[in-house]
C-alpha cells in the first residue's frame, strides 16, 4: 500500500479517541451518578412531602379514634359520631322539631305599590326597612320581595310571592329556625295612599308556620329536657350529632341511639400510614443510589428510631404497631383491638398526641421537608456538581478538538511528504 493512500482524518480521529477515552469515561460516570442521584432525590422529596401530609392529617385534629352510631328509628332522627364520643346507649324522645317562622299577607293581584312609605321588618331583635320610594313607579309585590331579599340590612328574612286566582300573597320566611327568630312587620305610610293597602295587609297577616325551638327529652326516666333553635343538635351528647327529622307522638317510645367503638376503622387509618411508611423505606433501600447515600440512609434511620421509643410509658408493640423479621412495619389487629378496649384515649395519645409517634415522625422529617430544608440543599448541591461535570466535559471537548486538529495537521503533512518520496523513487 502506498503511503500516499493513508487517510489523515481517520488516523487523527483514532489517535484522538485513544487520548480522550480515559477522561471521557470518568466524566460520563460522574454525570450518570449525579443525574441518577438527583432524579432519585426529586422522587424522594415527593414521597417525604406525601408522608408529612399524611402525618399532619392525623395530628391536626388530634383524633384517631373512630366510633359508630346507630338508631332504631331513622325516620325520626339521624346520628353521626366523632372519635371523642363515649360508647353507650342513649334514649331520645323528639317532642317538637325546630321550624322557621312564616307569614303571609294577601293583596289584590292587580294592585301596584304606593309611591312611598316604609315597610319595616324585625327578626331576632334586628330591624331593617324597605323605602318604597326607592322602587320604580308602578312596582308590584314581586319588586317588593326582590327589594327585601337584596337589602344589605336584611336581618334574616326571605320573601317570595305566591299567586292564587285574583289574590297574590307576600310570603315572608325567617332564614333561621327557632322561637327567637320570629318575624314582626310594620308599615309606615307615606303621602301616597293609592295602590295596595299594605297597612291593612300587615294587620291581617296570616301565620303559616310558627317560630319554634326543637324540644327533645334525653333519657327514659327523669328525662332531661333540651331545647334548641336548630334541628341539628351537636352538644346534647358529647361527640354525637343528632339531626331531628320529625316530632313523635306522645305514645311513641324514645328513639334508641347506640354508640360503639370502631376498631376496624382505626386499623384502616393506621394501615394507611403503615403502607406509606413501608413504601418510603422501600423506595430508599431498593434504590442503589439512595441506599449508598448518607443523607437518604439517615432519613430511614431517624424514622426507625421513632418506633423504638416509649409513648405514654408503653411500647408501640403493645398497641399492635411492630416490625417483622424483615423490617416491614405492620399492624397486629388483635393487639390493637385489645388496647382500644382497655384504654382508647391512651392509644390515641400514643399515636396522635403532642408527644406521640406521629408528632415525633413529623419533627424528624421537618428538617428535610421544609421549604429551604436539607432536601432542597441536597438537590442544589447535586445540580451544581452536575453542572460542573458538564462544564468539564465542554472544556475537555474543546481540548480534544485541538488535539484532533494537531494530529490532522501532522498526518496530512506526513501524507504529503510520503507522496513526494514515492514520486522521487518512481523516477529511478
Amino acid at each position: 500500500m502506498a503511503f500516499s493512500s493513508i487517510d489523515p482524518a481517520y488516523l487523527a480521529q483514532q489517535y484522538t479517541q485513544i487520548e480522550r477515552s480515559g477522561k471521557d469515561n470518568v466524566l460520563k460516570a460522574q454525570q450518570n451518578r449525579f443525574s441518577t442521584l438527583l432524579s432519585s432525590y426529586k422522587k424522594l422529596e415527593t414521597s417525604l412531602s406525601s408522608m408529612q401530609d399524611l402525618l399532619k392529617s392525623f395530628t391536626k385534629d388530634k383524633e384517631l379514634l373512630s366510633n359508630t352510631a346507630t338508631t332504631n328509628l331513622d325516620s325520626v332522627l339521624g346520628v353521626s359520631v366523632g372519635g371523642d364520643a363515649v360508647a353507650g346507649d342513649y334514649e331520645i324522645f323528639v317532642q317538637q322539631i325546630a321550624q322557621s317562622h312564616q307569614m303571609s299577607m294577601a293583596f289584590n293581584s292587580t294592585d301596584t305599590l304606593p309611591a312611598n312609605g316604609q315597610f319595616q321588618l324585625t327578626v331576632a331583635g334586628e330591624s331593617f326597612s324597605v323605602d318604597l320610594s326607592s322602587l320604580n313607579p308602578g312596582s308590584g309585590l314581586t319588586d317588593l320581595a326582590n327589594a327585601i331579599n337584596k337589602s344589605e340590612d336584611n336581618s334574616g328574612v326571605q320573601a317570595t310571592v305566591v299567586r292564587s286566582g285574583a289574590q297574590s300573597y307576600l310570603v315572608l320566611t325567617s332564614k333561621e329556625s327557632g322561637a327567637a327568630n320570629a318575624i314582626s312587620m310594620n308599615f309606615v305610610p307615606g303621602a301616597d295612599t293609592s295602590g295596595a293597602d299594605i297597612g291593612a295587609a300587615v294587620a291581617g297577616a296570616t301565620q303559616l308556620k310558627a317560630a319554634q325551638d326543637a324540644i327533645v327529652k334525653v333519657g327514659a326516666q327523669n328525662a332531661i329536657t333540651v331545647t334548641s333553635a336548630s334541628n341539628k343538635l351537636e352538644d346534647v351528647i358529647a361527640g354525637v350529632t343528632i339531626d331531628l327529622k320529625k316530632a313523635q307522638l306522645g305514645t311513641d317510645q324514645p328513639v334508641q341511639i347506640k354508640v360503639e367503638q370502631d376498631p376496624k376503622a382505626v386499623e384502616e387509618k393506621l394501615k394507611k400510614f403503615v403502607d406509606g411508611y413501608n413504601a418510603l423505606v422501600k423506595q430508599i433501600s431498593s434504590d442503589s443510589s439512595l441506599n449508598s447515600d448518607t443523607m437518604a440512609r439517615s432519613i430511614s434511620s431517624q424514622m426507625r428510631q421513632s418506633f423504638q421509643k416509649l409513648y405514654e410509658g408503653s411500647t408501640l408493640s403493645s398497641v399492635g404497631i411492630e416490625f417483622d423479621r424483615n423490617g416491614v412495619l405492620s399492624v397486629d389487629s388483635k393487639k390493637l383491638e385489645k388496647a382500644l378496649s382497655e384504654s382508647p384515649t391512651k392509644v390515641e395519645d400514643m399515636l396522635v398526641g403532642n408527644s406521640g409517634l406521629f408528632s415525633g415522625l413529623q419533627a424528624s422529617l421537618e428538617p428535610f421537608t421544609k421549604r429551604s430544608g436539607l432536601m432542597k440543599d441536597k438537590q442544589q448541591t447535586l445540580q451544581a456538581s452536575l453542572d460542573m461535570v458538564t462544564e468539564k466535559q465542554k472544556r475537555h471537548d474543546y481540548s480534544m478538538d485541538q488535539v484532533y486538529k494537531r494530529y490532522l495537521s501532522q498526518f496530512t503533512q506526513m501524507q504529503v511528504t510520503m507522496a513526494q518520496l514515492e514520486s522521487s523513487m518512481s523516477q529511478f
